[in-house]
């Protein structure tokens, strides 16, 4: 029987259980740094539509509305962007974690907001958010879209 006398086949002498267990976690390494490699070239932000950025005013008769929450629901399928209202009545969306905006594309928009001086919970009539009547068109780039509501 003859044996592969490759320098990489046969160990040093000595080291065998060493030298290959060295061998075996070179090989996973490589496989892990690949494997990971592959995942992160797909987790970035390639899947992520087209979004631009959206802020505006809210206000209702005519006096801003503090505390009040905005969601604009994509016509086309996608995920909604949402935000709330300032002091000012003042607002700047949200698509994910950190960014900023909403898709490109028509929205409905459904504003709600508490009514602290009532039992009755929402103070916004049923037109601006349960059967909201509100639009939306988000183009690419800087959008600026005020809402002024009426509690009539």
């Amino acid at each position: 029987m003859r044996l592969n006398c490759s320098p990489l086949a046969v160990p040093p002498r000595g080291r065998t259980v060493a030298w290959r267990f060295a061998r075996m976690l070179r090989g996973q390494a490589t496989a892990v740094a690949c494997l990971t490699l592959l995942v992160l070239s797909g987790c970035g932000q390639s899947d992520r539509p087209p979004l631009g950025t959206v802020h505006g005013t809210v206000t209702l008769d005519g006096k801003p509305l503090a505390g009040a929450s905005l969601v604009f629901e994509p016509v086309e399928r996608g995920r909604a962007s949402t935000a709330v209202t300032d002091a000012d009545g003042r607002y700047e969306l949200i698509y994910i974690r950190q960014d900023k905006g909403a898709k490109v594309g028509a929205h409905r928009v459904r504003i709600t907001a508490a009514n602290p001086d009532s039992a009755k919970a929402e103070l916004l009539p049923l037109r601006y958010n349960a059967q909201s009547v509100l639009k939306a068109e988000v183009k690419p780039g800087d959008n600026c879209i005020d809402f002024p509501l009426t509690s009539k």
